[in-house]
C-alpha cells in the first residue's frame, strides 16, 4: 500500500515540475500544478496516519483530512481557465474556498478546546469524533459529499457548454474538445461513488476504516497519474483579450442572434466576398489549426462580424466552412496526377486535415458519403 501512496506523491512533484517547465506556461498549468499538490498532500496525510501512531501534529493531520474541500474548486478553476475567453482570476473566486475554511477552522476550534472526556484524532484515515455534539461525524461527511460531487458537476456543465460552441470558433476540434476531461470527470465521478459507499461502510464498520481509506489513497493516486499525463498535454484554447466595448461582442442568449449588428446588406457582402477571395488564394484551410480568431486577423475583421458573415450568407458554422474547402481540395487532390501516388489520409492531409477520424467523419457529414465510396465513384465514372 505504501508504494502505491509514494508512485502518488512522487507523481505530484515530478508532474508538478514537468508543467512549470513548459514553454509558454498559462493560468491553467498553475492551477492544474495547484491540484496535484493539493492531491500529494492528501495522499501524505494519508501515509503519515497509517504508519506513524505519535499525535504531535494532530492538528495539521486533521486540516490534512479535510484537503478535498480544497481540491474540488480547484478543478473547477482549472477548468473554468480552460474554457475561458476571458482571463480567468482567481482572486475572484476565493469564496469557493469558504466551505474548505469553515471545516477546517471548525476542526482546528474543537480540537484545542477539548474538554474531558472529548476526543477528536485521526485514526486509519478516518476522523474520529467523541463527545463533541455540536459537529457530528456524518455531518462533516455529508458537507465533503456535497462539495466533493457539486464541483465536478459544474466542470461537466462547463465542459459540455464549451463542446456545443466548439464549431463556431475551430476548424478542427482536437486537442480543444477536451474529450479526456470529461471523461476523466466522468469516471471520476463514478469513482465518487464507489469511495462514499466504501467510507460510508467504514464509518458503520461493515468493513476495517483503514481498507476503505487505502482504496481511496488508490483512487486519489490514479488520478494524480491520469490528469497530470493530459494536462502537461494540454494547450491553451482560447488568447485571453482586455474586454472589448459591447459593440463588438456577442449578444446575450436571450435575444435574437446578430439583432444589435452593425453589418447591412451590402457590408456582409463585401466581407463575404473577401473571405472567399482570401480563402481560395492564400488557402488557409490548409493550416490545420486555423480558428474563427486567426483568419479573423488575417482578413482584418472582427470575429463577430466573420461569424454573422459565415453564418448567416453561408448558412453554415466555422467548423463546416472551413472545412468544405477542405473537402473540396481532397477532391481536386484526388483527380491530379501528381499526387496519385498519395493515400486517401496522405491526400486529406494535405488537405489541410489533421487526422484519419476527422477526415472520415467531416467528408460523410458534408458530402454524404464515405471518402472511399466517392473515389470509387469517380473510377466509374472514368
Amino acid at each position: 500500500m505504501n508504494a502505491l501512496i509514494y508512485i502518488g506523491i512522487f507523481l505530484s512533484g515530478f508532474l508538478s515540475l514537468l508543467i512549470f517547465t513548459k514553454r509558454d506556461t498559462t493560468t491553467h498549468d498553475y492551477i492544474l500544478v495547484g491540484w496535484l499538490l493539493v492531491s500529494g498532500l492528501l495522499l501524505f496525510s494519508f501515509y503519515y496516519d497509517f504508519n506513524y501512531t505519535t499525535r504531535a501534529y494532530e492538528g495539521l493531520q486533521l486540516i490534512g483530512m479535510v484537503l478535498p474541500l480544497a481540491a474540488a474548486p480547484i478543478l473547477y478553476f482549472y477548468v473554468s481557465a480552460l474554457v475561458s475567453t476571458k482571463r480567468f482570476s482567481i482572486k475572484n473566486h476565493l469564496y469557493h474556498f469558504i466551505p474548505f475554511l469553515f471545516i477546517a477552522c471548525s476542526m482546528l476550534y474543537y480540537y484545542y478546546n477539548l474538554s474531558s472526556g472529548q476526543a477528536l484524532r485521526v485514526d486509519d484515515g478516518f476522523i474520529r469524533m467523541s463527545g463533541i455534539s455540536a459537529f457530528h461525524l456524518r455531518h462533516y461527511g455529508m458537507v465533503m459529499a456535497f462539495f466533493s460531487l457539486l464541483y465536478p458537476c459544474l466542470s461537466l456543465y462547463l465542459l459540455f457548454k464549451h463542446k456545443s460552441k466548439l464549431q463556431g470558433e475551430f476548424s478542427s476540434l482536437k486537442g480543444v474538445d477536451m474529450a479526456w476531461l470529461r471523461n476523466w470527470i466522468i469516471l471520476s465521478l463514478i469513482g465518487f461513488w464507489f469511495s462514499f459507499a466504501i467510507i460510508w461502510s467504514g464509518s458503520f464498520q461493515w468493513i476495517e476504516f483503514a481498507t476503505s481509506f487505502k482504496s481511496v489513497a488508490i483512487m486519489i493516486t490514479l488520478n494524480i497519474g491520469i490528469i497530470g499525463f493530459y494536462g502537461l498535454k494540454q494547450t491553451t484554447i482560447f488568447i485571453s483579450h482586455p474586454p472589448k466595448p459591447k459593440a463588438d461582442h456577442f449578444e446575450n442568449e436571450s435575444t435574437p442572434k446578430y439583432q444589435n449588428s452593425r453589418l447591412d446588406k451590402t457590408a456582409s457582402s463585401t466581407i463575404l466576398n473577401k473571405v472567399k477571395t482570401h480563402m481560395e488564394t492564400t488557402k488557409p484551410y490548409l493550416d490545420t489549426q486555423l480558428s474563427l480568431e486567426s483568419l479573423a486577423l488575417q482578413l482584418g475583421l472582427s470575429k463577430h462580424d466573420l461569424s454573422q458573415v459565415i453564418n448567416e450568407q453561408m448558412g453554415m458554422n466555422f467548423f463546416n466552412f472551413v472545412n468544405q474547402y477542405r473537402v473540396d481540395e481532397f477532391k481536386r487532390l484526388l483527380q491530379d496526377d501528381k499526387f496519385s501516388h498519395f493515400t486517401m489520409l496522405g491526400m486529406a492531409l494535405e488537405s489541410g486535415f489533421n487526422s484519419k477520424s476527422s477526415f472520415n467523419s467531416v467528408f460523410k457529414k458534408l458530402e454524404g458519403i464515405t471518402p472511399g465510396a466517392y473515389k470509387n465513384s469517380l473510377k466509374e465514372l472514368n
